[in-house]
């Protein structure tokens, strides 16, 4: 079984972008640049309705297990992108819809993303699963600071946020060696 893993890649990250803009798919573009820029679960983002961002500068999402309401910006890339897909939707509505106007699935979602990595000859441990991992993995390398992505992916340790997130270095290198109380 392969491990799903982050897009570390910023390079291959474009790329996914790319490919949704230049085929006009939208709603898969939102999908993914929400997932990589929130750290919001699958569900939790396929549970959306368009009232939940159109015109809004943060989403308000109920945390699925712990019940924490979470504040998340939203930035104008993805903005622009919910104004292109909401364009002409009730505020009840799903934010992702399938072709036949149910709410979107989870599992052809995972199809459609599998199909796409495919098409781009990308690897194989790269799934729908991993963009929660790319958003903690990228948050991390910028702040350094495991202990809010433990506590946005409820998890129960910083070394299983750590692995989660694909990060193998050595936490005791950041300890100073001159601290005492």
């Amino acid at each position: 079984m392969v491990k799903d893993s982050p897009i570390k890649d910023r390079v291959i990250i474009n790329l996914i972008k790319q490919y949704y803009f230049n085929k006009k798919d939208y709603r898969n573009l939102l999908f993914f640049l929400m997932s990589i820029n929130t750290g919001l679960k699958i569900n939790e983002l396929l549970d959306l309705n368009v009232g939940d961002v159109k015109g809004k500068d943060f989403l308000i999402v109920r945390h699925c297990l712990a019940g924490i309401k979470k504040r998340i910006p939203l930035n104008d890339e993805i903005k622009d992108v919910i104004s292109r897909v909401v364009k002409h939707s009730k505020k009840s509505d799903p934010l992702f819809i399938s072709i036949r106007g149910k709410r979107l699935e989870r599992t052809t979602l995972y199809n459609q993303f599998k199909d796409m990595c495919e098409e781009l000859g990308l690897e194989d441990d790269i799934s729908i699963c991993s963009l929660r991992k790319t958003f903690g993995y990228h948050y991390y390398q910028k702040s350094k600071d495991l202990s809010f992505l433990q506590w946005l992916f409820n998890q129960s340790s910083v070394l299983s946020t750590m692995e989660y997130i694909g990060i193998s270095e050595n936490l005791s290198a950041r300890f100073n060696p001159e601290f005492s109380l």
